[in-house]
């Protein structure tokens, strides 16, 4: 039991508790606890105090070991304030690096749990913290995430913009992204010019905005930032250069169904038509196969049989005769 209480103590290094009792279970491990700082401050004045008013039993859970669940049962102090102008008369002790006020929780475990929210979500987070042995909901992970600080945005030179539906055909705002970092910098109630042109007016140092082709980010990008220069971004562009293909193929489809002639003192023809080889220039079975089919029905409706006939003789259906 010696060694186990060391390896508690070594578990709590530096943070100001003493393990006075460790119980193994098949699936928990609980350790008695109390603190061992000589004094606290108030939290309302700052007034350091050791008198200790009463004792309480905290439950705190910890992180998991060998795949055991980790209970604290803390031994807590209220300390008395001895300020008199203190609207305080008694507080709660925290210690630091281990609690605070309210939480079911340690510091340690509340820092991995929202490690795993920010990385894997809701439903996902919990399915993984059930596998560690940590019990804990979907929702309480998405709290945790809530309870983040928000950062601050930083400088962003290059800004990339775009629309998204919050409640598909009826509301949609506007997410606002650093195209260095490819982080979400801000989100827009709306997806107006006026709400983005105020927005640019507030980070005069955007030199680039990355948008599409709707029309309120362009108005919007003129207004707020007129020494910016408007680009599209990279799907655009791709969406952009497949549909102007696809007029040009369009425009010369019939060009493309002429086969090409073999050159003279070739005796065999390549097909050479747009889908009719592949990448190393073989005619592809499906095609070979569809030329024959077609051959053998042109050859039997020249000789009078009907479509019925020549679906059941070719085994086909009488509309891919037809």
């Amino acid at each position: 039991m010696g060694d186990v209480v060391r390896l508690a103590d070594l578990l709590f290094q530096g943070v100001g508790v003493e393990v006075e009792e460790v119980v193994l279970g098949d699936a928990e491990v609980r350790l008695a606890v109390r603190s061992t700082v000589e004094s606290a401050a108030c939290p309302g004045c700052g007034w350091r105090s050791s008198r200790v008013h009463c004792y309480y039993q905290r439950c705190l859970a910890d992180r998991p070991v060998a795949g055991r669940q980790v209970r604290l049962d803390l031994r807590a102090r209220r300390l008395v304030c001895g300020n008199d102008s203190c609207e305080r008369r008694t507080f709660a002790e925290q210690i630091p690096d281990l609690t605070r006020r309210h939480a079911r929780r340690t510091n340690a475990l509340t820092a991995q749990l929202t490690d795993i929210a920010l990385f894997l979500g809701g439903r996902a987070g919990a399915s993984l913290c059930g596998r560690l042995a940590v019990t804990i909901g979907k929702d309480t992970l998405l709290r945790l995430l809530r309870a983040l600080p928000v950062p601050q945005p930083e400088s962003v030179p290059c800004l990339g913009v775009d629309e998204f539906a919050v409640r598909r055909g009826r509301t949609y705002a506007t997410i606002l992204v650093d195209l260095h970092t490819h982080h979400p910098v801000d989100v827009l109630a709306d997806r107006t010019a006026h709400t983005f042109a105020v927005w640019l007016r507030g980070h005069p140092e955007v030199r680039v905005v990355c948008r599409d082709r709707a029309g309120s980010f362009r108005d919007g990008a003129h207004a707020g930032a007129p020494q910016a220069r408007q680009v599209a971004d990279a799907w655009h562009l791709l969406h952009n250069l497949a549909e102007a293909v696809e007029r040009v193929v369009g425009r010369h489809r019939a060009d493309l169904r002429e086969p090409l002639t073999a050159s003279a003192g070739q005796d065999d023809v390549r097909p050479t038509t747009l889908g009719e080889v592949d990448v190393h220039g073989r005619p592809r079975p499906l095609v070979a196969r569809t030329r024959e089919r077609h051959q053998q029905i042109h050859e039997r409706i020249e000789r009078g049989d009907s479509l019925r006939a020549i679906a059941r003789e070719l085994r086909l259906s009488r509309g891919t005769v037809a």
